[in-house]
């Protein structure tokens, strides 16, 4: 701290000095208080106040809090208006310091942790709040900064300001109207001397499960046709069939030796028989949950209590609203069924519409496919002979370029020497400056040692920091409240007492609270068991009401889909007839063509003749490309058989020689664990032998020595000499 540049100046005096000093004791000393009270400031206010100014704030919330009366209002002014800080952040936060409410509701819980709360009421807010008057002017001047309006005459409180809204003034919606559809014209022109006829009467004698079980019906005729036509006799038997497989066996085997391993390690314990209670199940409630549903409920009857007040204002609430609501979420349902319906229908014969025109345009691409074949043979023929004139060309321009390429060979290694001569003088003008470089990095590398050692011996030079210890006498550092160690002592004592009174007064007080709390709790309890019983009832009700409506929902469904099938079958009937109709005037038309044809066919025998010779030489061509072409593909496929035919027969010697290793490895693991079975028992057999053996020759030895009721006492006795009467 003592290095900071603006302590350097000139102006500031010894005064100046020592108050900053004590504004950083201050600030560290009631760092607890001050960063709750500016934390929650922060998050109570997040679109005013600026986080990066929190230390701006902490030290005006000390200032404010603990030298108010020291410094006056004239230089608490100075402070507010030096400069810094956002006006309306500033402003806000002397309206949240004043407001005993909000400071209640946001940081006294956390305040009460750590301070005593007579030293927060009478100390800290107290002297803050006697003085809101006298903070009134300073107060209306900040807020003429910060919003450019000053506060009304009429308004008490320090934090109160009067709202410039107005109040809202419900009107009805503008709602869009909805623009009708434009149906598109008809390409054709629709007839006018279409009669009606009656709906068809198999479609009242038929239904969708009648069709689904006749073709379920012929599904299973067709199959049992299908059969007796193909016996297995007629199977194809290949050798394949008869080959064993290797990787399926070698699974088998790993999974039964999983199984074995496993069996000793499975459990499965017999499950009890579930229990339905026959009564309800009675819930015990706690504490947190009784007040949690209390707090649920009074909400609840708060918002009624707030429409009833509402209603009883106003003379009107929003059931008129909600009616025109529904009437028109009914409207538009409506709407939206019409126009499904409408789309169904206009997507059945849109279908049928689609499936016509795809096979009128296969027949017309049919037709333009064969006049195509011969426009590209003839174009395949004129491309044959620009390939050879092409090719020549090319043959020319290869040679031309061969002799191009000698001469830039020889111009390249002109440059490849010019290059190395340059890169050889980069070279030597590098090594000059990497060595002047050097040079200088040891000179500068010298003067900076030196400068060290310089520092490193002013280091060592002794200095004087003794100072004499007085229990009587106060440390004058400059602090607040400063006292020395034996007024230190006396204060502790003194304080221990005020905090053992406090101690049994906050005692008393919590014990009147439980109480209290006790009988709060229990008269919730009956009121949220009324409530449960209430709601209980009314939801039985809405279930009854819920079912009804989805039964007539449901209803109403099936007649609505019933109504679209019976108009698309209606609407199709006629688009067949329509159809028919086309189809027997094209066929008029295309018989008239054809008998115009004939007519003219006599007078161009001649030019057919000259057409078919010209056809036959194209097919003799074709014939001969093709059969080269086949002779090639022929033997390709040969190709491929042989060597499918050799790694078949490698994949068959590689499984039967990893088959047989495997065998071999499961044989050396097997007599491998035998062996050492067998090594065990005798180890342990001879083990249990020399244990038996050496336990009978020590049971032989006692006995010997001692007999059978030996031990140490008559031990000790027979080896003292026999006393004498």
């Amino acid at each position: 701290m003592d290095d900071a540049k603006f302590l350097q100046d000139p102006m500031v005096g010894e005064v100046e000095l020592k108050f900053i000093h004590q504004v950083f004791y201050g600030c560290h000393r009631y760092s607890k208080l001050l960063k709750l009270f500016v934390t929650s400031f922060v998050f109570k206010v997040p679109a005013i106040a600026v986080r990066s100014e929190q230390s701006l704030y902490q030290v005006l919330a000390y200032l404010l809090f603990f030298r108010l009366e020291e410094m006056g209002l004239q230089d608490f002014r100075k402070f507010i208006f030096c400069g810094y800080g956002s006006p309306p952040a500033i402003f806000a936060l002397l309206q949240y310091a004043l407001d005993r409410e909000e400071l209640n509701n946001w940081v006294m819980q956390e305040w009460l942790k750590h301070y005593d709360p007579d030293y927060l009421d009478e100390d800290l807010l107290g002297k803050l709040h006697r003085r809101a008057d006298d903070l009134r002017p300073l107060m209306d001047e900040i807020q003429l900064k910060a919003t450019g309006v000053a506060k009304s005459g009429g308004q008490r409180g320090p934090g109160t300001v009067k709202s410039s809204k107005k109040l809202t003034e419900f009107e009805p919606f503008n709602l869009t109207a909805v623009k009708p559809r434009l149906i598109p014209e008809p390409e054709d022109a629709v007839l006018k001397d279409l009669t009606a006829h009656p709906v068809p009467s198999y479609i009242n004698r038929t239904s969708l499960a009648t069709i689904q079980d006749e073709r379920k019906k012929q599904l299973e005729e067709e199959k049992a046709k299908v059969a007796a036509k193909y016996s297995t006799d007629d199977e194809f038997i290949f050798e394949t069939a008869n080959r064993r497989d290797y990787e399926t066996l070698k699974t088998q085997l790993h999974e039964e030796a999983e199984k074995k391993t496993m069996a000793e390690c499975t459990f499965q314990p017999k499950s009890n028989k579930r229990i339905i209670p026959s009564d309800d199940a009675t819930v015990r409630h706690n504490m947190a949950q009784v007040l949690r549903e209390d707090a649920r409920v009074r909400q609840t009857m708060l918002a009624e209590h707030d429409l009833l007040k509402q209603y009883e204002a106003e003379l009107h609430d929003a059931s008129d609203f909600y009616a025109w609501q529904d009437r028109m979420r009914k409207k538009d349902f409506l709407e939206e069924e019409a126009r499904t319906k409408e789309r169904i229908i206009q997507t059945q014969l849109a279908r049928d519409v689609a499936t016509e025109a795809h096979e009128a345009a296969t027949r017309m691409k049919t037709i333009q496919a064969e006049y195509q074949k011969k426009e590209i043979q003839v174009q395949l023929e004129a491309k044959e002979r620009e390939y050879e004139v092409e090719l020549e060309q090319k043959q020319k321009a290869v040679e031309q370029t061969s002799e191009d390429r000698e001469k830039a060979r020889i111009a390249e290694q002109e440059v490849l020497v010019v290059k190395q001569e340059h890169a050889e003088q980069r070279r030597r003008k590098k090594e000059i400056d990497l060595a002047k470089r050097k040079r200088e990095e040891e000179y500068e590398m010298e003067r900076k040692k030196e400068i060290i050692r310089q520092i490193r011996a002013l280091e060592r030079a002794p200095r004087e920091s003794a100072k004499v210890f007085d229990r009587a006498e106060a440390p004058a550092h400059g602090f607040l409240e400063e006292m020395s160690y034996a007024e230190l002592k006396e204060r502790l004592k003194i304080m221990q007492v005020q905090h053992e009174r406090s101690v049994e007064a906050k005692r008393e007080r919590q014990l009147a609270k439980k109480v209290e709390k006790q009988e709060l709790l229990t008269e919730k309890v009956q009121l949220l068991a009324r409530v449960r019983e209430q709601a209980k009832e009314h939801l039985l009700e809405s279930r009854d009401h819920a079912r009804k409506q989805r039964v007539a929902e449901e209803a109403k469904k099936d007649r609505h889909r019933e109504d679209v099938l019976i108009e698309v079958a209606a609407r199709l009937e006629s688009k067949k007839r329509e159809k028919k109709d086309a189809e027997r005037k094209l066929r008029r038309e295309l018989q008239e063509i054809a008998t115009k044809q004939q007519f003219q066919l006599s007078s161009q025998d001649a030019l057919e003749s000259k057409k078919n010779a010209d056809q036959v030489a194209g097919l003799n061509r074709e014939v001969l490309r093709r059969q080269d072409r086949l002779l090639l593909e022929q033997r390709k496929q040969d190709h491929l058989k042989a060597r499918a035919k050799d790694q078949l027969k490698k994949n068959v010697e590689s499984d039967h020689k990893q088959y047989a290793e495997m065998q071999e490895a499961a044989d050396r693991r097997t007599e491998k664990a035998r062996r050492m079975d067998t090594a065990f028992k005798n180890e342990v057999a001879d083990a249990y032998r020399h244990a038996r053996d050496l336990q009978y020759s020590h049971e032989s030895k006692h006995l010997e020595m001692c007999g059978h009721s030996a031990n140490a006492y008559w031990k000790r006795c027979s080896s003292l000499p026999a006393l004498h009467v």
